[in-house]
């Protein structure tokens, strides 16, 4: 756990070190972050990580979806996402449940050529399933910017975990 406080006293090293997690397997939006200090706040700091995002080239945004494991995937993943996926009862599907839920998977892979993103938090797998079958029926770039939305969510409830 951090406070704002100790991020002023941090190099860019160590504030690379401390919140590189927070975008899955992307720590380069915490060294880009960096350059947009002083963080004045939680949301301060937050906004900044979402601009480092948005400024991203469209291969790094990419890059950054592809980094999310698939939901309810038996596979390993960030502590980050087996804690939130674990929450919203992806951990303890059926086996249909898990079967269906793979070819949900597998089915947006093939439109989007990324893994569905959302942010788990508060949702449980009949709300989150309902959301996948929906957001199959966008259009690639629509579904792009839900799915950089989702991942900013993801990253802003982490950081409001992790900052006291």
């Amino acid at each position: 756990m951090s406070d704002l406080n100790s991020i002023k006293e941090m190099n860019r090293k160590e504030f690379i070190q401390k919140f590189g997690w927070v975008y899955e397997h992307s720590p380069w939006i915490a060294e880009r972050s960096w350059d947009y200090k002083p963080f004045i706040s939680l949301d301060d700091l937050k906004q900044k990580m979402e601009i480092v995002v948005q400024d991203a080239s469209l291969t790094e945004q990419l890059q950054l979806i592809k980094s999310h494991p698939d939901l309810a995937a038996r596979i390993d993943m960030a502590e980050a996402s087996v804690k939130e996926q674990s929450a919203a009862g992806l951990n303890s599907l059926s086996p249909e449940e898990y079967e269906e839920f793979h070819a949900l998977n597998n089915q947006y892979k093939d439109k989007f050529g990324f893994p569905f993103i959302f942010a788990v938090r508060g949702s449980d797998k009949t709300v989150i399933k309902a959301e996948m079958k929906r957001r199959i029926g966008l259009d690639q770039a629509n579904e792009l910017k839900e799915a950089i939305k989702q991942i900013n969510l993801i990253a802003s409830h982490r950081l409001s975990d992790f900052i006291k």
